[in-house]
């Protein structure tokens, strides 16, 4: 079916108009025309309704052609308009088309009146399209130029023709710089060749690539962008150009990595957290074990003399004891589940007491150097935690001295200032001790360096370390208020510094008073003795009734209420084991209490925890393992107390 083309015809005489419909229709061309007479209805015709073509006399009464021009142009610029007048001259033709006209046809040649009206629909159909496609392309350019997307056009070879703005944003590379310059400008080092490879061989096939490149920037920095790589063909189907559509997703990478590192983070508190139960349960049959080394060990030293050989060997034992006891607190403080306790010491005196052990520890085939500081280093801290921090690091060092080497340990005083604080970003300004341990090892590397002190990191084998040791020594250092550094480098050694903050004490005073311990208090009152395990029951039995106490026995927390209850009227002290079968000593002590409201007690405990939950009703609490003359005074203290 023929398109009707929709006519507006500005014509004054009716024969004429009849004319030009009949020559229209007689060219072959279906229209459906409106006719006007007057300028007013032209005008107002024109602005109700649309139309394909306009034809107008040149002149009309009280009107003209020009004008009629004039609105058409106005009013509906891409509709083609053409004169058709028998008056027309040259001159008027050439000022109606320089005035925007399409053509003319003069009345007495009608006949070029068809081929004319469709050259002119032709070229306006032809306009439109160009717009359209003008238009299409500006909409495409705009959306290219400020997309949030780079977007490069290259050559079959790689060199760059186009970039829009989000390019020199992301790299820092202006026009200039990257026009016909190759791809290859933003290489990293960090993408492999075999993945360029992989895309080069993708896109000359004929086939989109997709990938993510970790490229450079013009200031070095590095960023992470996804990009669609994909021919662009000819009619041909000849590949001219290839289009990279590319996303910065550096952000998305650093949460990537911040969550991966939290996740990591995550199972490392995981770790600790059944690290910490674990030392919890041990502690408490180890300690166990302990309070019945040191229990006997301490009454065979009371019962020999001073002279005998055996003494030594006893006092190794003791020793050894005391150093298990300090590792299963080690490990406690390490889960954060026992505080340390802190009291003034002498670090010089802390090194010296331990050189033998350091010797024994390292071998022969390293020599040790102690260069201790002339001036008295009083610090406030926990013995057992730092010799613990100081055996570890020797072992530390022993291990990176295979073949053999030299380690130092050296104390020096220093001042720290604001600048120091600021640039290591811990502790406060002042006087510190400061603790040396260096090796002529083989050293590590900066990023070895880097976690050093991270919780089951280790460059040891499995059967060798655990990963725990530096970081037990960090938290202990913490704990003390203090910081550790450790510089490094391959082939050259390493060394740790310790920073501890010096406190001022007297400490011949203290020690004068420590030295004076009096003799072992005794005494004739009665105690319940409530404990579970049977050798450590036996050690404290034996230990208040060779000083004099009457003592009765129960075996959990049940037997320990009833035998109270059978024997109320004579118990002057409860000693219970914080944690027994059946029930705990604490509501033990409660249901005795019922009994008798102010009995005193005392508690016994291999556990941490326990410390931290004792209640402050006059009751006390000591921690296995229990030396026999710390049991005596506690004990001998309660009885002693006013209730």
């Amino acid at each position: 079916m023929a398109q009707v083309t929709r006519i507006l015809h500005l014509e004054d005489d009716p024969a004429d108009r009849e004319l030009v419909q009949a020559q229209l229709e007689e060219g072959g061309i279906v229209c459906q025309v409106t006719w006007v007479q007057s300028g007013l209805t032209f005008e107002a015709t024109l602005l109700a309704d649309e139309f394909d073509l306009i034809l107008a006399d040149y002149r009309l009464p009280a009107y003209d052609g020009l004008a009629a021009l004039r609105s058409a142009r106005e009013t509906c610029p891409e509709v083609p308009f053409l004169f058709v007048s028998g008056t027309m001259g040259e001159d008027a033709a050439i000022e109606g088309l320089t005035a925007g006209a399409t053509d003319y046809v003069l009345k007495t040649r009608l006949s070029r009146l068809p081929p004319a009206v469709r050259r002119a629909l032709e070229e306006s159909a032809n306009r439109r399209g160009r717009k359209r496609a003008e238009d299409e392309l500006r909409k495409l350019s705009r959306a290219v130029e400020q997309s949030v997307s780079t977007v490069v056009i290259t050559d079959p070879q790689g060199s760059i023709e186009y970039a829009n703005p989000r390019f020199t944003a992301t790299t820092g590379y202006a026009i200039e710089e990257y026009l016909g310059k190759h791809t290859r400008l933003l290489k990293s080092g960090h993408t492999s060749p075999e993945e360029y490879q992989r895309l080069w061989a993708t896109i000359t096939s004929g086939r989109q690539w997709r990938g993510v490149f970790r490229n450079k920037k013009k200031n070095g920095d590095l960023y992470w962008e996804t990009a669609t790589i994909s021919p662009i063909k000819n009619d041909q189907g000849v590949i001219t150009h290839f289009l990279a559509v590319k996303e910065d997703i550096t952000d998305l990478k650093k949460a990537e990595e911040a969550r991966v590192k939290l996740e990591e983070q995550l199972r490392h508190a995981q770790k600790l957290d059944a690290l910490g139960r674990l030392a919890g349960g041990v502690a408490h049959d180890f300690n166990n074990l302990l309070c019945v080394i040191v229990g006997c060990g301490e009454l065979m030293q009371s019962r020999l003399p001073a002279s005998d050989p055996n003494q030594a060997d006893l006092e190794e034992v003791l020793r050894a004891a005391e150093r298990a006891t300090q590792l299963s607190r080690s490990l406690l403080i390490f889960s954060r589940r026992e505080p340390a306790k802190l009291k003034p010491l002498l670090i010089n005196e802390l090194i010296e007491g331990m050189k033998k052990m350091v010797l024994r520890l390292i071998g022969e085939d390293i020599e040790t150097r102690l260069q201790l500081s002339s001036e008295p280093l009083t610090v406030l801290g926990d013995y057992g935690q730092l010799e613990q921090v100081l055996t570890n690091l020797a072992t530390n060092a022993r291990d990176a001295m295979a073949g053999g080497g030299v380690l130092t340990l050296k104390t020096d005083q220093r001042v720290l200032d604001a600048d120091f604080v600021q640039a290591h970003g811990f502790g406060s300004e002042g006087p510190y001790a400061v603790i040396t341990v260096a090796d002529t090892g083989v050293g590590m590397d900066s990023a070895l360096l880097e976690r050093i002190f991270d919780p089951f990191f280790t460059t040891k084998s499995v059967e060798r370390g655990t990963g725990l040791g530096l970081s037990i020594v960090y938290g202990i250092v913490q704990q003390h208020q203090g910081h550790i550094e450790c510089s490094s480098q391959p082939g050259k050694g390493t060394t740790f510094t310790i920073y501890l903050p010096l406190v001022s004490v007297d400490l011949t005073q203290q020690e004068k008073e420590g030295a004076a311990k009096g003799p072992v208090p005794g005494g004739h009152e009665t105690i319940l003795l409530a404990e579970d395990e049977a050798a450590i029951r036996g050690l404290f039995r034996k230990i208040l009734e060779q000083h004099g106490y009457t003592v009765i026995e129960a075996k959990d927390g049940a037997e320990a209420v009833s035998t109270f209850i059978e024997h109320q009227g004579r118990v002057d002290l409860a000693v219970l084991d914080a944690v027994m079968p059946k029930k705990s000593g604490r509501v033990a002590l409660d249901e005795m209490r019922a009994f008798r409201p102010g009995l005193k007690a005392l508690f016994v405990s291999g556990y941490s925890e326990t410390a931290a939950r004792h209640p402050d009703d006059g009751s006390l609490l000591l921690k296995k393992p229990v030396r026999p003359r710390e049991l005596l005074v506690r004990v001998r203290e309660l009885l002693d107390s006013k209730r």
